[in-house]
């Protein structure tokens, strides 16, 4: 795939005046709802004490939001003599007085979330933090009115722009966001990378030639290879110069980091304003069934109704529930290609997708080299009883009988035995319960979200 024109900084200065029409708020607009936050943020001054300051944080604070995605993160401060029972408390009686439809949501720490004059507005309860001195933390979103100071007292203009077209990629990309389900970037790492990188062209080229895991050090003075050893396990670490101890892109998955780079790798060889602004449409039932007919594999569907919890543990436990049963599926010789999940009108869906609906009743297991003495007659002791054993290419070999030939066989032993093959405990009855469809019976209505998704995984490489 190559594009009419080479991606040069002369092209993307073109394509980038476009995109920013879509994406960059006009004067007036901007004017007009930091009217409203500023309103919203001095009623609550006014009936706070003196010494809790309230503030406007996030990115509509920083400018860096994108037009059709305006909200408000305003931040309740407290000095630590006030317990976090007090922070919590105290914040939703007076938030409750000005917000339409409030509800309390739950990250680490409960907030309250709610509209005001047609706006979301999320009003979070935290401790106050001085500049300068170390950061001691005492609620997880602490740090937030330090990360709003440092990039206001950093970033330019320009790069305030490129924040927005790097969110928008992102979002196209469907990797925008540090919740669990995404296990994406968040808007502070955006705001970052564009700062380190200098802009959005720059951050392309560049990402198209990291080594895995990627170390930025925002400040400088830690060596990439220091940095992969405090921060050992996560594929991309970008200090935060706030809190030198902690990694901003810690929430990112190696399968989004990877969508990323390849996204970046695509974006250099078919440079395209239509990238940015896509969107997937839900496949109808007929392409969803040529498709999957085309295949030839096995489609195999579990539907359960949602279970109450908060979004970041239920897909924390459906992350880990699909990997549990496509690697069963792999063990057991059913060979899965990929899974989805998808959590749609008050149902959860699992998807999965397998080479092979049927296997032979028996399997070959390949055994040690027969120099290897102890271990060979080991083998021999274990296969000796099985269908059938030998020797091929200088090695033991047995035939075994295979315990599972059917796909649903297996399943069936999943919905039996759930936490045995690594179901999460969270999700194992619904799991047990589940209605499961395969082939054609998995393709009805309320399938077509998750189907969509998981046979159009190109469009979020931006193809």
């Amino acid at each position: 795939m190559a594009g009419k024109e080479a991606f040069t900084r002369e092209v993307w200065e073109k394509m980038r005046a476009q995109i920013l029409k879509e994406v960059r708020p006009t004067p007036e607009m901007h004017a007009e709802v930091r009217k409203i936050a500023d309103e919203l943020v001095d009623k609550l001054n006014k009936i706070s004490p003196a010494e809790i300051e309230v503030m406007l944080t996030g990115s509509f604070a920083k400018e860096t939001y994108i037009r059709s995605d305006v909200d408000f993160d305003i931040f309740v401060l407290f000095p630590e003599k006030y317990t976090l029972y007090d922070l919590q408390n105290m914040t939703f009686e007076w938030a409750k007085k000005f917000l339409e439809n409030w509800e309390v949501a739950y990250a680490q720490h409960p907030y309250l979330r709610g509209y005001y004059k047609g706006h979301h507005v999320d009003v979070v309860p935290s401790y106050k933090l001085r500049e300068g001195e170390p950061v001691r933390v005492r609620s997880a979103v602490d740090r937030t009115q330090l990360h709003t100071k440092y990039v206001l007292s950093k970033i330019t203009e320009r790069q305030k722009d490129d924040v927005r077209i790097l969110k928008k990629f992102l979002k196209r990309l469907g990797i925008y966001g540090a919740e669990i389900k995404t296990g994406g970037f968040s808007g502070y790492l955006c705001e970052l990378l564009i700062m380190k990188y200098g802009s959005f062209y720059d951050l392309i080229m560049a990402a198209r030639k990291w080594q895995f895991p990627v170390a930025i050090d925002i400040e400088g003075g830690r060596s990439e290879r220091l940095l992969r050893a405090l921060f050992k396990g996560d594929v991309l670490i970008v200090t935060d110069p706030v809190d030198k101890k902690r990694n901003v892109a810690s929430p990112v998955s190696a399968d989004s980091l990877s969508k990323f780079v390849a996204a970046a790798h695509v974006f250099f060889l078919n440079p395209s304003v239509a990238m940015f602004f896509t969107e997937m449409e839900v496949m109808p039932l007929s392409e969803i069934r040529k498709k999957a007919a085309e295949r030839g594999t096995c489609f195999v569907l579990f539907e359960f109704p949602r279970p109450q919890k908060a979004d970041d543990i239920l897909w924390g436990e459906l992350r880990k529930t699909l990997a549990s049963i496509e690697k069963s599926f792999d063990n057991a010789g059913f060979d899965c290609s990929h899974q989805t999940a998808e959590v749609h009108e008050g149902k959860c869906y699992m998807l999965f997708e397998l080479m092979h609906e049927e296997l032979p009743n028996i399997v070959l297991q390949e055994g040690p080299y027969v120099r290897m003495g102890e271990h060979l007659e080991r083998f021999i002791q274990e296969e000796m009883n099985n269908f059938d054993i030998f020797v091929k290419d200088e090695r033991m070999c047995a035939v075994r009988k295979r315990k599972f030939t059917a796909a649903l066989q297996l399943v069936a032993d999943i919905q039996a035995n759930p936490l045995r093959y690594g179901v999460s405990k969270g999700i194992a009855a619904e799991v047990s319960s589940a209605k499961v469809y395969t082939g054609d019976d998995s393709i009805f209505e309320e399938s077509r979200k998750v189907y969509t998704m998981h046979l159009n995984r190109k469009f979020f490489l931006g193809l």
